[in-house]
C-alpha cells in the first residue's frame, strides 16, 4: 500500500517478564521455538503489502536489530520497500530516551514525512496475532476517520489493558487506560490508524505535556474533538506481558489454539547459524505433543514442551510442560517441569527443576511467580543433583551449586 507507512512500537523492557527481558527488548523475546514477538507485526505488514516500516526501538536493541537485519526475511528489500530501526536520539538515561509511545512517534515525524503518506499505522511490536491490516485501513478510510483504534473482546477483566466503548455507528465514545472497573469487554490491541496530518497535530500538542502515551493521553483527548472510530478484531490475540501469560501463550500453541501454518508468520531462521546451517533434529527418545527445533537431540523424554533449535535432552532426562530456548543442554537423569529456560543453560545430571512447591509463591516476585512456573536465566548453570523448587527464578549466568533451592527462591 503506497499511501501508508507503519510504525512498530518495540522499544521497551517489560519488568513483569523478569530475567527474560533483562538483556533484550520484549519484541526480541523467542516464542513458539523459532519466532520472536516482532515477527507477528512484521508479517502482518508484509501480508498487507505495507512497503515502509519504522521500528521504534530503545531498550537493549542489539538482539532486535540482529533479528530484523535488512528486512529481507519479510521481503522488505528493494528500491521501494524498507524496514528501519529508529532509535532515540536525545535523553540522558537509557530508559528516558523515549518518554512514552507518543513521544517515540513524535521524535520520528521526519521518518513519516519522508514518505508523505495519507495515513499512518501504529502497532505494538510485542503482541501475538494474525491480521491483514488492509481491511482495518479500509475501515478507517471508509469512515473518513481521523483515528481508528482496533479492539478485541476479552471477557476476563484485567486492569492492565485499555478499554473502550463503541456506539452503533462505530464511533469510539469512551476510552480508559488500565481502569479499576472496565466499562466494557473491548480491549485495545495497541493498534491504531491515523490520518497523517491529524497525527502530527496531536503529537505536537502533546509534546508539551507531562505524559506521552497513546492509550493514556492521545486517544482519550481526541474523542471529543476528532472523529475517532473503533474497529473489532475477531481472531486470537495475546498480550504476553507477564511470565504467566507468556507461558500460557506458548501452551495455547501446543493445544492447537494458534495455527502458525495458516498465519504464515515469517522469521529470521539464520540467527545463530552464521557459520553453518543447523542440522535436522534427531529423536532417539520419546517426544509427545511437543515442538522440536532444528538440531535438537532428544534421547530422553519430552512431553507438552517447546524446544528451540539446538536443545539437547540427554538419555533418561525428562522434560514436561516446559519452554526451552536455543542451545540449552539438559543432562542425564535431570527432570524439568513447568519451567522456562533461556538460551545456553546447562542443567547437569540428576538436577530437578519445578517438581515441588507449586503453591509457594516467589518471595521476591510473588505477584509474578505464583502458579508453579520456574524461570532459568540465560547461561545459567545448574550443578549435579541440585533440586530447585517451583516459582523460583535463577538469574542469568548464575552458577547454582546448593543442593536444595526452596520453592519461591531467587538465586543470582
Amino acid at each position: 500500500m503506497k499511501n501508508i507507512v507503519a510504525l512498530l512500537l518495540a522499544g521497551g523492557r517489560v519488568d513483569e517478564l523478569l530475567c527474560l527481558t533483562s538483556r533484550r527488548a520484549k519484541a526480541a523475546l523467542p516464542i513458539f521455538g523459532i519466532y520472536r514477538f516482532i515477527d507477528f507485526a512484521l508479517s502482518n505488514c508484509m501480508h498487507a503489502a505495507i512497503d515502509n516500516i519504522g521500528v521504534l526501538s530503545q531498550y537493549r536493541p542489539h538482539a532486535l536489530m540482529r533479528h530484523i537485519g535488512s528486512g529481507e526475511h519479510w521481503d522488505f528489500t528493494g528500491r521501494q520497500r524498507s524496514v528501519r530501526i529508529l532509535p532515540p536520539y536525545s535523553g540522558h538515561a537509557g530508559s528516558d530516551w523515549y518518554q512514552g509511545t507518543a513521544d517515540a512517534v513524535y521524535q520520528n515525524i521526519a521518518f513519516i514525512e519522508e514518505f508523505s503518506p495519507e495515513h499512518v499505522l501504529i502497532a505494538s511490536g510485542d503482541h501475538v496475532y494474525r491480521m491483514d491490516y488492509r481491511p482495518l485501513i479500509q475501515f478507517h478510510i471508509d469512515h473518513n476517520a481521523d483515528a481508528t483504534v482496533c479492539f478485541t473482546h476479552v471477557p476476563t477483566v484485567h486492569t492492565r489493558f485499555g478499554y473502550g466503548m463503541i456506539d452503533a455507528h462505530d464511533r469510539l465514545i469512551a476510552y480508559e487506560e488500565k481502569p479499576s472497573s472496565p466499562p466494557s469487554d473491548l480491549v485495545s490491541m495497541t493498534l491504531y490508524v491515523f490520518k497523517t496530518r491529524v497525527l502530527i497535530d496531536v503529537l505536537r500538542a502533546n509534546a508539551g505535556m507531562s505524559s506521552h502515551e497513546f492509550g493514556r493521553d492521545i486517544i482519550p483527548s481526541m474523542i471529543t474533538d476528532y472523529k475517532v472510530y473503533g474497529c473489532l478484531h475477531d481472531g486470537y490475540w495475546a498480550y504476553a506481558r507477564s511470565i504467566n501469560s507468556y507461558y500460557r501463550t506458548n501452551m495455547d500453541f501446543l493445544e492447537g489454539k494458534i495455527d502458525l501454518h495458516a498465519w504464515q508468520i515469517r522469521t529470521n531462521l539464520l540467527e545463530r547459524c552464521a557459520h553453518r546451517d543447523r542440522l535436522p533434529a534427531r529423536i532417539d527418545g520419546h517426544a509427545v505433543n511437543s515442538v522440536i527445533g532444528d538440531e535438537c537431540v532428544v534421547e530422553g523424554s519430552v512431553e507438552d514442551s517447546i524446544l528451540s533449535p539446538g536443545v539437547i535432552i540427554e538419555e533418561h532426562a525428562v522434560v514436561k510442560h516446559a519452554v526451552i530456548f536455543h542451545d540449552t543442554v539438559v543432562h542425564r537423569h535431570a527432570h524439568i517441569s513447568r519451567a522456562i529456560c533461556d538460551k545456553d543453560v546447562h542443567i547437569h545430571d540428576g538436577a530437578e527443576i519445578g517438581l515441588r512447591g507449586d503453591d509457594v509463591p516467589s518471595k521476591k516476585f510473588g505477584a509474578l511467580l505464583n502458579t508453579g512456573i520456574t524461570v532459568v536465566g540465560r547461561k545459567a548453570t545448574i550443578a549435579h543433583n541440585v533440586r530447585i523448587g517451583a516459582n523460583s527464578i535463577i538469574m542469568p549466568s548464575a552458577h547454582v551449586t546448593a543442593m536444595d533451592i526452596p520453592p519461591g527462591s531467587t538465586v543470582g
